[in-house]
Formats: structure tokens, sequence, C-alpha cells
């Protein structure tokens, strides 16, 4: 009976150790070079990196660490990072998917969508996972099942302009020109700023020579060039919502203001240069925001910093035509304008500014005149 307990024993250590030699090695934490980053952001990598030396074994604190490094564009040790806690939780779809984000960022999109396919088997119904794996299906040429992909999150999702965008691309690059324009005109419907949907629409109206359309997706496109959905990733979203760069917090003020909400944006505006005071961007764009909030007297402080720290910006004295015209000072309105078109003399709303001043104190030939 001894010897039959020692035998199953010894066959059960046996088996652990096989399972243990097996098992792939984790990989080290990767060093760091943060010369380049604010002291606010090294603080915060310094921090989690602790955290992960305190307690190796835990895959929230190696995960939170490559989140981190996600964010401030450190794709190849936040990899390292993600697939530490990989290790420690097999189970968990997270790590997965943000390793393939990492992957192909880092232009590893064949490996990213072994990753993908690997954490869609935990979480099959996570769409964002699915573009992103449709999105390296189709960087890699997989022409048929990229296309498939698309197809199927669209009739599932109908309302997700991104995917028509995918299913377009796909059509296209396998020269069914109709399709593509039936999948990029409804990404365009669903969301009308997509510039680069119109853009590609327009290319594919020029293929079917229907260069009417054609033309009047690229004057769409003019207008929203850099327009593109919102990120519809919850994960990804956690991972830029620790970012406390200058860069990103205007970044987020950018697209407050577009959605109206203009006293979030000053506030992301001003935490942006509570972390770099020398960031000539937040104080232009406070410029225009606290002008439309009627608080001309910040308005014109930020528009003194701004002219101190670069005194040769377009964007900054047109800002500041715009607030005077705001506040009735027509003549220094015009002033600023000048200033800007002597910068920039093909600066058109500079142009039409001047003009609008000028009909008002009736120099109507002038005006006719301008560019």
């Amino acid at each position: 009976m001894r010897k039959a307990l020692w035998l199953i024993q010894t066959l059960i250590l046996a088996a652990c150790g096989a399972r243990a030699q097996n098992a792939p090695a984790t990989p080290d934490l990767p060093p760091l070079a943060l010369d380049d980053f604010s002291s606010v952001v090294r603080d915060q990598i310094q921090e989690a990196y602790a955290d992960v030396r305190a307690h190796p074994d835990d895959d929230t604190a190696n995960g939170r660490l490559g989140m981190i490094l996600q964010t401030y564009g450190l794709f190849q040790e936040a990899a390292v990072s993600y697939r530490r806690a990989g290790q420690l939780a097999p189970s968990a779809f997270r790590w997965d998917y943000y390793l393939a984000t990492v992957e192909s960022a880092g232009g590893h999109c064949d490996q990213s969508a072994v990753t993908l396919r690997r954490a869609l088997r935990i979480a099959p119904d996570y769409v964002p996972a699915q573009l992103h794996l449709a999105n390296c299906l189709l960087a890699s040429a997989d022409l048929s099942e990229s296309e498939e992909l698309y197809g199927s999150i669209v009739k599932q999702h109908p309302d997700n302009a991104d995917a028509y965008y995918g299913l377009g691309r796909a059509r296209a690059a396998s020269r069914d020109f109709a399709g593509a324009a039936d999948a990029y005109g409804k990404a365009c419907a669903l969301f009308p700023e997509f510039g680069a949907a119109h853009y590609a629409l327009a290319l594919i109206y020029r293929a079917l020579g229907q260069d009417g359309k054609a033309d009047e997706q690229v004057q769409l496109f003019e207008k929203n060039k850099d327009g593109a959905p919102p990120p519809n990733d919850p994960l990804l979203n956690d991972v830029r919502a620790l970012n406390l760069s200058a860069t990103n917090q205007v970044q987020m003020g950018i697209e407050l203001e577009r959605q109206g909400r203009l006293e979030e944006s000053v506030t992301a505006h001003e935490k942006a240069l509570e972390i770099d005071s020398h960031m000539v961007q937040a104080h232009i764009n406070l410029v225009e925001l606290y002008g439309r909030l009627g608080q001309f007297e910040k308005a014109e402080e930020h528009y003194r910093a701004a002219a101190r720290l670069e005194p040769g910006s377009v964007e900054s004295y047109y800002n500041y035509g715009v607030l005077l015209l705001t506040a009735q000072k027509f003549e220094q309105a015009e002033n600023a304008f000048r200033k800007a078109i002597e910068i920039d003399p093909f600066h058109a709303a500079a142009h039409n500014n001047i003009g609008y001043l000028w009909e008002r104190q009736g120099k109507l030939v002038e005006a006719a005149c301008l560019p």
C-alpha cells in the first residue's frame, strides 16, 4: 500500500515537473528609457513599474503597467507586460486583446491576428476585437476572410460606420468597385464627417467614371479631413484615460469642443497647461474657447501667452481676431487678421473676415477685390 502511494506521488510530481518545464518562461520586465517624458508621466510609469516589482505574480499590476506603457506609445515594452499578465491569468480576455493591439501598432499584424483569435475564443462578441482582426486580415492581404468578417459585423451591427468602411476597403482591394461604393456610402451616411470614407468613395467614383459624384466626395473630404467616428472601444478607452500628457489633454479638449461641451473642453486645456505651461496650442485653443464663452479677459490672457511663446503663429492671430470681432472691436480685429495674412497670405478665413469688416464700413468695392 505504501509502495502504491509512493508511486502515485512520484507520478504526480513528475507530471507537474514536466508541465513546469513545458510552460513558457515569464519574460523579464523590460528596461525603460524615460528621459523624453515629463516628470508627471515619468512618475506615473515608475510607480506602476515599482508595483510590479513588489507584486510580480499579480496579473492586474502587470497589465496596468502595460496599459500605461501603451498609452505613451511604448508598444514593445507594453507587449512584455501584457504577456506576463496573460501567463498569470490565461482566461483574462483584456490582456490578450491589449497584447494584440500593441502587436498591430508595432507592425506585427500576422502575430496580432493569432493573438486576436485566441482572445475572441474567450469573448467572441467583443466587436472592437472583431474589427481589429478584420483590419489585420486586410493588411495581410487575406481579402476573402476580411470581407467575410466585416460583412458579419455589419450584419449584426448595421450602425457601425467603421465596419462599413472596412468592408469598402476589402471590396475595393478585390476590385468590386460597385460593392465598395455601396459600403463606403453607408459609412458616410452613418457618420457624415467621416473624412477617410469620403476620400475613398471619391476614388471609387473616379474608377467607375462618375466624376461628378467624385468631386462631391472630394469637397466633403476637404471639409472633414480628420473626421472619424468616435472610438467605441471601452477597453482602449481605459488605456487612453491613463494618459496624463499635455498633448492628450488637448486632444480630449478638442473632442469635447466638437461635442459642444465648451466648459469641459476648457478644463481639459487648462489641465494641459498645468502639465506643460509652454504648450502653445493649448493657449491658442483657449483664446477661441473663452471667447465663445464670453470670458474675454481670460481669452486675452491666453492670446498674450501664445504670442509670447510663438510670435509667428497664424492661428493665434486669427483666433485673436475672431475674439475681437465678437467683442465688436472692429479696428483691432482687422489688425489681427492682417497679421495672420502677413504670415500666411492665402489664409482664406482671415481674408473673408476682413471683407466682412469692410462691408460693414461700406467699402464694397475693396471687399469685392479681396482674394
